[in-house]
């Protein structure tokens, strides 16, 4: 469903490569999945940000939903672990944005059935409402024209 895109399991594997260019000493850069252009795949299973084109986070425990579903007073979780969520996917896009020339960036969040697209810029995001990716094909159609 995507034959331009490599999905790069590096959920063990921090970046590595831009350290020192993110002075990342608080936190490690290690989303679950990577999605690099094929052809363009990192020469070690480590993180790459600034090669990444895609950044994939996976949460498994509802506890940790960053967003609401619709019909909530808002859109953001209240929740602390929802919170650590919303502020981990900040920082992998925030990354991705500081080490490549692009004017925007794309991640997408799954919880459990449910995924969300996000657009990021150095002004914010965009996010799509929760796609039921099992039922409608929204998902795999992103990937793939992306």
């Amino acid at each position: 469903f995507a034959p331009q895109l490599l999905f790069v399991n590096t959920h063990k594997h921090k970046d590595t490569k831009n350290y020192s260019k993110l002075n990342s000493m608080v936190f490690n850069i290690k989303p679950d999945v990577c999605m690099y252009p094929n052809g363009c795949e990192p020469s070690s299973p480590n993180c790459d940000v600034s090669a990444t084109e895609i950044i994939i986070e996976f949460k498994w425990s509802p506890s940790h939903n960053a967003f609401r579903h619709p019909g909530a007073d808002t859109l953001m979780s209240q929740t602390e672990k929802g919170m650590d969520t919303l502020g981990q996917i900040m920082c992998y896009s925030a990354a991705q944005l500081n080490t490549q020339f692009h004017t925007h960036v794309f991640s997408v969040f799954i919880m459990c059935g449910c995924a969300w697209i996000i657009r990021w810029d150095r002004e914010g995001a965009i996010i799509t409402s929760a796609i039921d990716y099992n039922n409608k094909p929204d998902l795999a159609d992103f990937f793939h024209h992306y």
